[in-house]
Formats: structure tokens, C-alpha cells, sequence
């Protein structure tokens, strides 16, 4: 059982280290952009809520993980995979097709808002920087019965974090400045899925 009088030992470092990891731009607030621009009026939302809840699940795995399985290149190589798929089909769903267009009847049914939950989900537990941030954390704080509690510490931030950006996103002003801009914004948006679909191979084959 873990120890409550434990938790400012671990949560201080670990909302310490996690914050600049979580507001740096990457993957998961690209998916967030991704859903303001392909989605509902919900989509970003949506979309943050996914990311958090597979935030929370990746710092749960990684803590779990660390202590049970060994950090193998086959492991690191399946789940590099797994996020490259995520955002290379995103960027080709986002990039072609009548995906975003205000005219698309699809852009407002539940199968969107569960699809872009799931590519939220999806993305956050299998971005290898989170992955490998989380394993780090945790082979510096080894006790398995903290794994819960960081993963609702990292659940919360992420939720307060990309549920913030993602009400934003949703605003009508918003949402209308980015539908302004067209193709282009989607086309932009898909080339940088595609950037960090590359680059996670790339550090996962250097």
C-alpha cells in the first residue's frame, strides 16, 4: 500500500517534470488542432479527453512495465509503430477526402467524436516521448503502489491542460478563423502529423 505521506515525494517531481513535457507542442496537441479543424463543434474536447485518458494509461503501463518487463528494442519498436500508424493515418484522413469541410454530414455524427476520441487515446499511449519520459520517472520512483496515483496526477493535468486548449479550440470565433483558412491549415496539419510520425522512427532506429 502506498504510503499517503509519501505523495509530495513523488507528486512534487513528477508535476515538476511532466509540465514542460505536456505544454511543448507535439503529438497530442496536434491531434487536439486536428479535431478543431476536422470535427464537431465537441471534436477538440473530445479529442483532449482522449489524450488525457491515454496520458494517464502510458504513465500506468510505463510504471508497470518498468518493474516487470525489460525495455526491449522489440517493445520500443511495436509501439514506435503503433503511434506512426496513429499519425500517418490521421494526417492522409485529415489531407484527403471531405474531411473538415463544413459541408461534410459525417462531421457531426457520434462515430467522429468516438473516432477522434480514440485517436487521442491511441496517440497519447503510444507517443515514445511520453513512454519514455514515464519509464524514467519511474525507474527513479520504483514503488508500484504509486503507480495509481501518478496516473491520476497525470491524467488531471492532461485533462485540465488539453481540456483548456480544446473549450478554446471549440469557441465559434475560433473554430471560424480556423475554417477560414482552408486546405491549406489541413494540409499544414497533416505534413506535421506526418513530421512526428517520422521522427519517432527515426529515434527509435538511431
Amino acid at each position: 500500500m502506498f504510503d499517503a505521506d509519501a505523495w509530495p515525494a513523488l507528486l512534487g517531481p513528477l508535476f515538476t517534470a511532466y509540465a514542460p513535457v505536456l505544454a511543448a507542442p507535439g503529438p497530442n496537441l496536434l491531434v487536439v488542432l486536428r479535431a478543431s479543424v476536422a470535427g464537431s463543434g465537441r471534436g477538440p474536447v473530445v479529442a483532449a479527453l482522449g489524450v488525457a485518458c491515454g496520458a494517464g494509461l502510458a504513465a500506468a503501463i510505463a510504471g508497470l512495465g518498468v518493474s516487470l518487463l525489460p525495455a526491449g528494442r522489440l517493445l520500443t519498436g511495436l509501439g514506435t509503430a503503433l503511434f506512426a500508424l496513429l499519425m500517418l493515418r490521421a494526417a492522409y484522413r485529415l489531407a484527403s477526402g471531405r474531411a473538415g469541410l463544413p459541408d461534410d454530414p459525417a462531421r457531426y455524427s457520434r462515430g467522429r467524436d468516438a473516432g477522434t476520441f480514440a485517436l487521442g487515446l491511441g496517440a497519447a499511449m503510444t507517443n515514445p516521448v511520453s513512454l519514455a519520459f514515464f519509464a524514467g520517472f519511474f525507474l527513479a520512483h520504483p514503488d508500484r503502489a504509486a503507480v495509481p496515483v501518478a496516473g491520476a496526477a497525470v491524467f488531471c493535468m492532461a485533462a485540465t491542460w488539453f481540456g483548456l486548449v480544446g473549450l478554446v479550440l471549440a469557441r465559434p470565433s475560433c473554430r471560424a478563423r480556423l475554417a477560414g483558412t482552408g486546405r491549406p491549415a489541413r494540409l499544414v496539419l497533416a505534413a506535421l502529423l506526418v513530421a512526428c510520425a517520422a521522427l519517432a522512427v527515426w529515434r527509435a532506429l538511431a
